[in-house]
Formats: structure tokens, C-alpha cells, sequence
């Protein structure tokens, strides 16, 4: 490789001590050498700290940051300040990647002289892996294509809707190369948790928005650490579901005024019933209280108008039928349905 950009790398850690080596130990032996390491302790109650001190004396490219509780977002936006990187990636504490990531990545954004890079990953539970492959071959999106991988961000629309679990599959902050003056020119930063649900879907959007052009690669670099339980089914939060409608109302607000997108966005929403709906299921009290907080979600007049343009025809037969009712307000059917998800989930 003729050129050697710097690559910034930000690792927000918070009681990650039983995993943190494993991801540091994967950073500092990238072939890629050209590296700035930003680690973000975010007023981490365990032994991280010490960890990430051991890591800064050793490596000079690593740089140690300790900041008050900010959560996730604010952990995120304190590193990504403090760099000074040409590239930019997010990689979370607990997980880790291939140390071969940032040299390919990076030569496919020289080669193919694009703002972005994207690949594959792992889920890793327990005791198994799951390889998740979006991108089945290396593939430019310039023009036209790159306005089609934007709209696969925003949302799934016509044959891809035949994967409606595939929605978020490359919303994901980690599993990407960024270039670093897109942000910076942008003022792109994490939107907190606590007010739109997730975070990194929104700040996707906009970075998308910002740039040209975008390589995708089949490689599945990084490693996702899940429980054998998905969080979904662990706590029910009242405010789940008005974080959601925030979340819809800020992408509106910095892809609304793209026609070609609207179709996306409408999906979007219809498909997020999926995860709001498990956690109902998972909810605390009778059925009878649930059916009435899953009433309260279909009733939506947002939720309302993505149900009628949601095309099902490309659907499995379960899912049509799961939106059939939400469609039809069948709220007493939708639940059960929910309910049998949820123990499919627990039981994987």
C-alpha cells in the first residue's frame, strides 16, 4: 500500500473486563500499523480501567480517555473528538475483529476511492457461532447504486422484504470504515439512547446521507458478542415505544425531504412493530394489559399509515399474516403470535 493513512479507531468500554483483552489484543496486532487507538472509559465500575492502562503503557497508539457516565452515544462522541484519524471505525469492547480488517478495508477504500466500507460479521453466543453475510461479493455502489444502498439502510422495500429480520443487518455503527472528513465537515454525531431507543441507525443515516460512494465486502470480520437470550426479551421499558416514534421522527427529518426514500422510511416503521411487539410480549402483567399496550401501538396513526403500504406480497406466510392483523388491529391474534416468537427466541 503506497499511501499510509492514519486510521482512528474508538472503543467506548464499560464493564468489559471479562472481554476486553480479546478486543484490544485484536486492535493492537492489526497488520494495518498507521493506527490511533481511542479507548473510552465511561466511568466503568470494574477493572477496565486498569486493562486499558496496561494497553496505553505497552502501545503507544493507544490513548485513554475517562469520562462521567455518558452511556453508549456519549462514549462514542467524546472518542470520535478526540480524533485525528483520515479513516474512522467503531468497535465495541466486548467484541472483536479479524487482524487483517483494517488493511483490506482500508485498500478497498483507496483502490475504489469511496467514502465508505462495509462487511460482514459473526454473532457469537455462548456456545456458537453465526455467520451473518449480507454481501456476498465484493461490490462498488457509485451513482445510482449507491442511492439503492441508501435506500437498503433507511429500509427494506420489494424483494428484500422477503428477509424482514434482515432489517437492521447493516445499521450497525462497528462493521464499517468511515472517512474521517465526512463527519468531521458534517458535524455527524450519536443521538443519546434514552431518546430515540437506538442510536446507531440515526447516525447512519445522516453519515449515508453525507457521503458518494461505498464499497461492500463479503468478509466477515467483526465478531458480535450476543447472550443465548436476546435482550429484547429481557426488560420492557414504558418508553420503548415513544423512543421509537422519535427515532421514526428524526429519520423523517434527515431523509424526509427524499422522495426516494419515502417508501423505505414507511417500511421501516411497519417493521419495527416486530421488536416493539416482543418486548410487549415480555412485558410484565396480564394478557389483557399487554393486548392494551399492543393496541396502543397499531392504533398509531404513523404505525397506522405503514401498515397499508407495507408490500407483503414478497412476505413469508407468517409474517404476511402477522401483519395482516396489525393491518386489521386483530390485536387479541398479534399477540399471540408475539407470544410463541418470544418463546422461540428464549429456547434458541
Amino acid at each position: 500500500m503506497e499511501r499510509t493513512p492514519l486510521v482512528s479507531i474508538v472503543i467506548p468500554v464499560y464493564n468489559v473486563e471479562k472481554y476486553l483483552r480479546q478486543c484490544l489484543d485484536s486492535v493492537v496486532n492489526q497488520t494495518y500499523g498507521n493506527l490511533e487507538i481511542v479507548c473510552v472509559n465511561d466511568g466503568s465500575p470494574d477493572g477496565s480501567i486498569d486493562i486499558l492502562r496496561e494497553y496505553e503503557k505497552q502501545d503507544n497508539r493507544v490513548k485513554v480517555i475517562s469520562i462521567e457516565n455518558q452511556g453508549l452515544s456519549g462514549a462514542r462522541n467524546e472518542g470520535t473528538a478526540m480524533c485525528s484519524g483520515d479513516y474512522l471505525m467503531y468497535i465495541d469492547s466486548d467484541d472483536w475483529v479479524d487482524i487483517d480488517t483494517i488493511e483490506i478495508a482500508l485498500r478497498a477504500a483507496l483502490e475504489d476511492d469511496v467514502d465508505l466500507v462495509l462487511w460482514n460479521y459473526v454473532k457469537e453466543y455462548e456456545d456458537s457461532s453465526q455467520p451473518v453475510s449480507v454481501f456476498h461479493e465484493r461490490t462498488c455502489f457509485k451513482g445510482e447504486d449507491y442511492v439503492r444502498l441508501n435506500q437498503r439502510l433507511v429500509g427494506l422495500t420489494g424483494e428484500q422484504l422477503a428477509h424482514p429480520e434482515q432489517c437492521d443487518s447493516i445499521s450497525t455503527a462497528w462493521g464499517k470504515l468511515y472517512r474521517m472528513s465526512v463527519i468531521r465537515e458534517h458535524d455527524i454525531k450519536f443521538v443519546d439512547t434514552r431518546i430515540i431507543g437506538t442510536e446507531d441507525l440515526l447516525f447512519n443515516a445522516e453519515v449515508f446521507n453525507y457521503c458518494a460512494s461505498a464499497v461492500a465486502l463479503p468478509n466477515k470480520f467483526n465478531h458480535y458478542r450476543k447472550s443465548n437470550v436476546s435482550s429484547l426479551t429481557k426488560n420492557f421499558k414504558p418508553q420503548f415505544f415513544d423512543q421509537s416514534c422519535e427515532l421514526q421522527r428524526r429519520l423523517r427529518a434527515v431523509c424526509g425531504g427524499q422522495e426516494h426514500l419515502q417508501q423505505s422510511l414507511s417500511n421501516r416503521t411497519a417493521l419495527s412493530l416486530i421488536g416493539l411487539g416482543i418486548r410487549v410480549a415480555s412485558s410484565p402483567g396480564s394478557f389483557f394489559q399487554k393486548k392494551k399496550r399492543l393496541d396502543n401501538i397499531i392504533s398509531n396513526p404513523m404505525y397506522r399509515s405503514a401498515f397499508r403500504t407495507l408490500e407483503t406480497e414478497y412476505m413469508p406466510i407468517h409474517w404476511r399474516l402477522f401483519y395482516f392483523c396489525a393491518k386489521n388491529r386483530m390485536t387479541v391474534s398479534l399477540l399471540s403470535m408475539l407470544c410463541v416468537m418470544r418463546r422461540i427466541i428464549i429456547r434458541r
